[in-house]
């Protein structure tokens, strides 16, 4: 009994700071239906970034990130929803912004990739 209690202590205090974790489907639907300011994250790398990204995405690239994480300081009291290409970077990003404090992460389940499959617009950056 005392190990279970133990187990149920430690399960329920790592989940404390956990992120929400929201589809792209309803990511979508925030960004089409929202009056609110969304922060989307991606901490993919330029180059990706550059070949397609969600509509008003700011870019990060995680190994940047996790090494300076002023750089999203002034986004530490708004909603961060956070994407990478599958979710690694992601994860390792969400793990490091709520060690910072960071409290209202959202991941997306699926990533980039699975927007990508839903059809769901992306925009590219036009090479001049």
């Amino acid at each position: 009994m005392k190990k279970l209690i133990i187990l149920a202590v430690f399960f329920l205090s790592s989940n404390i700071n956990a992120a929400e974790l929201w589809t792209v489907e309803e990511l979508k639907t925030k960004i089409d239906q929202s009056g609110e300011t969304l922060v989307l994250l991606d901490v993919r790398t330029k180059e990706e970034f550059d070949s397609g990204q969600i509509r008003n995405s700011i870019n990060i690239p995680h190994e940047l990130l996790l090494s300076n994480m002023d750089l999203v300081s002034e986004y530490s009291n708004e909603q961060l929803i956070v994407y990478c290409r599958s979710g690694k970077r992601a994860g390792l990003v969400i793990e490091a912004l709520e060690k910072n404090g960071f409290s209202n992460i959202v991941d997306i389940e699926g990533d980039i990739l699975a927007w990508s499959q839903s059809n769901f617009p992306l925009v590219v950056k036009k090479v001049n």
